[in-house]
């Protein structure tokens, strides 16, 4: 055995090859990047195998270095929010079509209150009410002459009376009683009312409603008279205990409540849009025709206390304002 160890001894010397030293193996040096997709290298090791390291080890005493922190300013300073490393804090960001309005008021605005206004806001100031209804029309005596002479040249029959004061806010300084508010058509019974509420009725009767009522019924005799349901009368309106006082009440209104053709009394009736009939299309004409003699028209059926009858009055409004139904 000593032989044999000594000749390769003498062999080894012969060659130049020198046996390795005995201690620890170095570290192995960290391994390049293989793909760039960032996987690491096979490193081998002295034994022949080959590992993935994560991580190269670093000199014993080396302090590891810290990964940036996204959320760094621009002057390097790290904001003092920054969550502990190993409590990490996501935020989460909800879709577009999932996202709220914040539930509280912008940094500086005023909370608001119960009302929906910010603290220390005034309110917004209310609508004023709507203006009081005109006072009772007295005509100038130029414009009741002219009145009273165009009814009269129109045909109209009517008595000219002493003026109606019933110290309740009701009245009529020159009132008119008419029978006959043309030729030849009669008004049953005589109305007492203003003269321009007479020249108004006389001239549709006159211009629209004697032709519409021919057209809509051949077969009947000519329109002959106009049944009055309500002229002067001191009350409220709609006969109310309480509120403003009527049209009525000073003359200015007139309620038609049928139409005469020959013998034939003919009540107003409802008519509704998707009635084909003669009888309600000449209704509903009959109440667009009255919207352009008269400020005010409710036609039946246009509310609780107008079931029955046409109401008309010539009330003085704003611009020329006109209110039918």
């Amino acid at each position: 055995m000593r032989h044999a160890t000594g000749l390769m001894l003498i062999w080894l010397a012969a060659t130049g090859v020198t046996l390795p030293e005995i201690g620890p193996p170095a570290p192995p040096k960290p391994a390049q990047a293989a793909t760039k997709e960032g996987a690491s290298a096979e490193v081998k090791s002295a034994s022949g195998s080959t590992d993935t390291p994560a991580t190269p080890p670093l000199p014993p005493g080396t302090p590891p270095t810290p990964s940036p922190d996204p959320r760094d300013t621009p002057d390097g300073k790290n904001t003092p929010t920054t969550p502990p490393p190993d409590k990490p804090q996501p935020t989460e960001q909800a879709p577009d079509d999932q996202k709220t309005d914040p539930a509280t008021p912008e940094e500086g605005a005023k909370p608001a209150s119960e009302n929906g206004k910010a603290e220390g806001e005034e309110p917004e100031a209310k609508a004023p009410p709507p203006p009081p209804d005109p006072a009772p029309v007295s005509e100038t005596p130029e414009d009741l002459a002219m009145c009273l002479r165009d009814l009269k040249a129109m045909g109209a029959e009517f008595t000219e009376d002493a003026a109606i004061d019933d110290e309740t806010g009701c009245g009529i300084a020159h009132p008119v009683t008419v029978s006959r508010i043309l030729p030849t058509v009669t008004l049953e019974p005589g109305a007492t009312i203003r003269c321009e509420t007479a020249l108004s009725l006389a001239r549709m009767t006159r211009d629209l409603l004697i032709p519409a009522a021919a057209r809509a019924f051949p077969n009947r005799p000519a329109l002959s008279g106009i049944a009055q349901a309500s002229g002067y009368v001191c009350r409220n309106r709609n006969s109310a205990e309480t509120g403003k006082i009527s049209e009525h009440a000073h003359g200015n209104a007139i309620d038609i409540a049928a139409l005469s053709f020959g013998k034939e009394n003919v009540p107003l009736m409802i008519a509704k849009q998707d009635d084909g009939t003669a009888e309600a299309a000449f209704q509903r004409a009959l109440n667009a025709i009255a919207c352009l003699y008269f400020t005010t028209v409710l036609s039946p059926g246009s509310d609780a206390a107008h079931q029955d009858h046409l109401h008309l009055d010539v009330i003085e409004r704003k611009s020329g304002f006109r209110y039918c139904r």
